[in-house]
């Protein structure tokens, strides 16, 4: 018989047998799981447990359904899964014996991790929306081919052409109708949650070891600072996707399998920022010294760089490619969102400020050997990660509006 195990791994951990068909959760009595707590909705969600595992649907409830930390609409259960509703923790412990697989009777065990943790196959840092069963692999948005058969639109696996089954993942604003401007105080809190404060504290370390390191070994130098500068984009980048998939705490630091794991993100980068600036950059250079329209058209090209350079960043982020530098995506998503993206700009503009002027104080005011060097890199790690939040929560409270990924 399959089960959840309310409050897994505490003293006050309990049971619940799920019977064959649909097990209805919720605070009403009535439900066939009744969990009395405040934070569940009276008819919050829904497990199905049929011959080929089992899947997990939200039912319009107010705190959310998640699973392993993502806000869920609909998705299948894999053995031990971590769900949340509202406050209350669960673990899915199926019946093993009786275990076929939670996506389709013939998919591995690693396709369904794969799947829960919802990560691309070919994307490592894009969102997974797409299961092809015969492939036994999840997908990004990128990685399918769509056909419309019979007045049908339909999803097939690029490298296998098999027919693909839809992940749902829940618009975090469907939750609880939040807005860009409420989550601001929040972003500043972020760092802080969780394992937050051991990761920064851990980067601070690590980033001043390997600034010492680049600022003594002459040319092992270079190479250790693209390793720290990779290193430390890829990890932005999987706060900014973590945030605008509805996680609420923060990412485990990257793993690296082989050197295009941290060259990739830091080409991305340079590439965005070039395609951003670029005018001004060739203004700066090219630009005749005594052309009287020269500072007004270096300082237009540095504002529109910095307006389009946030959202471009986030495009490629979540897509994954530098194809999403095109102007006709990011120009409409910004005049799609413009008051929140205003918002966005000013208030990263404000930080980058305000982190500089820090580092100037802790430089000229602490005289003690190492200790600005440790204060500046954990304040350039907290903000920059504040940042990537708010991006990532920009896309978060304005999904509907952006439908940059369509079911």
């Amino acid at each position: 018989m399959h089960k959840l195990v309310v409050n897994p791994d505490t003293a006050d951990a309990w049971e619940i047998e799920l019977k064959s068909g649909f097990n209805s959760i919720g605070r009403n009595p009535e439900n066939d799981v009744w969990i009395a707590h405040a934070s569940i909705s009276s008819v919050h969600c829904q497990i199905a447990v049929t011959e080929q595992g089992a899947s997990i649907k939200d039912l319009g409830s107010t705190g959310g359904t998640f699973i392993n930390d993502l806000l869920m609409e609909e998705a299948p259960l894999a053995p031990g899964q971590l769900i949340r509703l509202g406050e209350v923790n669960l673990r899915f412990e199926p019946d093993l014996s009786e275990w076929a697989d939670p996506l389709t009777a013939n998919t591995s065990p690693a396709a369904a991790s794969q799947s829960a943790c919802n990560v691309c196959k070919f994307h490592p840092k894009a969102v997974a929306r797409y299961l092809c069963p015969q492939c036994e692999a999840v997908f990004c948005d990128l990685c399918i081919t769509r056909r419309n058969e019979h007045g049908a639109l339909r999803k097939f696996c690029r490298t296998c052409g098999g027919e693909c089954s839809a992940i749902k993942v829940r618009s975090a604003a469907s939750a609880s109708s939040p807005t860009f401007a409420r989550q601001i105080s929040g972003a500043f809190a972020y760092p802080f949650k969780a394992d937050g404060v051991i990761l920064l504290v851990a980067g601070t370390i690590f980033y001043v070891v390997l600034s010492f390191v680049a600022a003594h070994a002459a040319i092992l130098g270079l190479g250790v600072m693209l390793f720290g500068t990779g290193y430390l984009i890829s990890y932005y980048q999987r706060i900014l996707l973590s945030s605008a998939t509805g996680q609420a705490s923060m990412p485990d630091w990257p793993d690296f399998t082989s050197l295009g794991d941290f060259v990739a993100p830091v080409l991305q980068f340079i590439v965005t920022a070039l395609f951003a600036f670029g005018p001004f950059l060739a203004l700066t250079n090219f630009a005749p010294p005594d052309a009287p329209w020269r500072l007004w058209g270096i300082g237009g090209a540095i504002i529109l760089g910095g307006l389009y350079f946030p959202m471009a960043f986030l495009a490629v982020t979540m897509a994954d490619s530098l194809s999403a530098l095109n102007p006709l995506i990011i120009l409409p998503a910004i005049l799609k969102i413009p008051a929140g993206y205003l918002l966005m700009v000013i208030l990263t503009v404000a930080i980058v400020g305000a982190g500089s002027f820090g580092e100037l104080l802790l430089a000229r005011w602490l005289a003690v050997p190492i200790l600005p060097s440790l204060m500046s890199e954990f304040l350039t790690l907290y903000l920059g990660t504040v940042v990537m939040r708010l991006l990532g929560l920009l896309h978060w409270t304005n999904k509907a509006d952006l439908a940059w990924f369509r079911q």
